[in-house]
């Protein structure tokens, strides 16, 4: 029975008598943990490494219920598999220890059936795998923080993720990730994890009082990494504080590692990760974070790039807009203004002279009235809803040819059966692959093509333009970057193919979930 009766007095047997014959005397040299439980739960035998795992000088441990050095999570699970130990099955499993001074550590162990002197025993083979498994954690959180860097989600969303993934993979209870100016003299909470709600405001009305105490402040002045310790009792004694002192009874936290995010020498904010008050941080944990602090660097950077960018493109694209508003639509309406005068003129002399300059107008009112559409459409796509990706596309041509004297073929399956975002995606990436040719290819001829394939929604653009060496970079241009996260964000691709003097190929898929057979063209 495994009860847990502990009436008997117990001593602790030698190794041969477990029944491991001469290899018993390598057991208290071996580096994995041993331990060894009589039926009643009772450890009758515990090697050195076993104590270091636990925490317990293992001659004391001799006599004790083993589930005692089990964390309350995970008593039930072990209990159960103890039994079916007993009644001849055997594996590895997965638990946690808990150690004399209250940590936790995680273990892999596996058990086996032994004859005992006086019953079945089991003996366990245990290791140690915490720092195994946090150093995996670790990496797979780096991985995913990596992979969430883009540019089309906003920097709150991505700083949000990085504080979750931090007490994901330590032991920290929250995270929060400040931003500040040059000065340090204002902050913002962008990103958090486990606060409080509210802790954000209130940390920021306290901010200007309080930046002398502050752990942040220390952390983002020196570049170097910071450890408040007892941070409750001081914030609650701290009157420049008093914003947050409310909300203080309600955290569990008492230790705040402060680090900072540089970029290139300069100092963007800290990473504030809060943890509990025996839990201290370690070097690894402390490394960790460092990491993590660069990866919030590069988005918040990042972040400030793409804004910067954004503004650059939407004043050239305003810009854009004045000279086709100024060499198309100005031109027609003042073509037209010149043609009504002239007809008004002859409607007096002639009326039936007349009759030329009034078509002349309308024609100027029709191309007008035309590039007006085209110009609206590229800035409010919302009538791909209502006219289609193909329709779209056809007028994106339309207006290259009549804009810059390219020829632009358009080769285009039926209207797809495709969600709206999807269609927008496609739409985009040809708005701006289309905009690189005229600025950039010299190119001639452009053919677009739109199939509706087994693998989504696929745009091919070529051009027979000057080409360009896709290994190259190309600091501040974003519209490769724009095109490919538009199609990676809805699990799409996008291929360049181009080499100088001969031409460019653009292939963007997207698949389109949770459809059955289609149309293929």
């Amino acid at each position: 029975m495994i009860d847990g009766s502990n009436e008997d007095k117990i001593s602790a047997l030698r190794p041969e008598e477990l029944g491991l014959g001469v290899l018993g005397c390598v057991l208290d040299v071996a580096l994995d943990g041993i331990l060894v439980a009589d039926d009643k739960r009772r450890i009758v035998y515990a090697n050195p490494a076993m104590g270091q795992i636990t925490g317990h000088p293992h001659q004391e441990m001799i006599g004790r219920d083993f589930i005692e050095l089990i964390a309350p999570h995970a008593r039930e699970a072990i209990l159960t598999y103890t039994v079916s130990t007993l009644a001849g099955q055997t594996g590895r499993r997965r638990s946690t220890v808990l150690r004399a001074n209250g940590d936790e550590r995680e273990i892999e162990y596996s058990n086996m059936l032994l004859a005992g002197p006086d019953g079945p025993l089991v003996c366990s083979i245990v290791r140690d795998v915490t720092d195994v498994r946090r150093r995996e954690r670790e990496a797979s959180s780096l991985a995913q923080i990596a992979a969430s860097l883009t540019l089309d989600q906003p920097m709150e969303r991505t700083l949000d993720d990085l504080a979750a993934r931090v007490v994901e993979a330590t032991r920290a209870l929250a995270a929060a990730v400040l931003l500040m100016d040059d000065g340090g003299q204002v902050l913002r909470m962008v990103g958090t994890h486990g606060l409080p709600d509210g802790a954000g405001a209130a940390l920021e009305a306290a901010w200007p009082a309080a930046f002398n105490r502050s752990p942040v402040a220390r952390a983002f002045q020196t570049q170097r990494v910071f450890i408040m310790r007892d941070a409750r009792a001081r914030n609650q004694s701290a009157p420049e504080y008093s914003s947050i002192q409310e909300m203080i009874p309600e955290v569990k936290w008492d230790t705040i590692v402060a680090v900072p995010l540089i970029y290139h020498g300069r100092g963007l904010g800290v990473l504030n990760a809060y943890f509990l008050p025996d839990a201290h941080p370690d070097g690894p944990e402390i490394e960790f974070l460092k990491a993590i602090a660069d990866q919030a660097a590069v988005a918040v950077e990042n972040a400030r790039l793409y804004h910067a960018a954004q503004q650059k493109a939407a004043l050239e694209e305003r810009q854009r807009l004045a000279r086709e508003l100024h060499d198309s639509v100005s031109q027609a309406l003042y073509g037209i203004g010149l043609g009504a005068r002239t007809a008004r003129t002859l409607l007096d002399r002639d009326p039936r002279s007349a009759v030329e300059p009034l078509d002349y107008v309308l024609q100027l009112a029709e191309a007008g009235l035309t590039e007006m559409r085209s110009l609206i459409f590229e800035l409010r796509p919302e009538s791909l809803e209502r006219e289609g990706i193909v329709s779209a596309l056809n007028r994106q041509a339309k207006a290259v040819r009549a804009r810059h004297s390219i020829r632009v073929e358009v080769v285009a399956c039926p209207e797809p059966e495709a969600p709206l975002d999807i269609k927008e995606a496609i739409y985009r990436i040809a708005q701006e692959a289309l905009h690189n040719v005229v600025k950039h290819a010299r190119a001639t001829t452009v053919t677009l093509q739109l199939a509706d394939t087994e693998r989504g929604l696929t745009l091919t653009i070529h051009d027979d333009g000057d080409g360009f060496d896709t290994s190259g970079s190309f600091p501040g241009h974003l519209g490769l970057r724009s095109m490919r996260e538009r199609a990676t964000r809805l699990n799409g691709s996008l291929e360049i193919h181009s080499a100088t003097t001969r031409g460019t190929t653009l292939i963007a898929t997207i698949p389109i979930e949770g459809r059955g057979e289609r149309s293929k063209c």
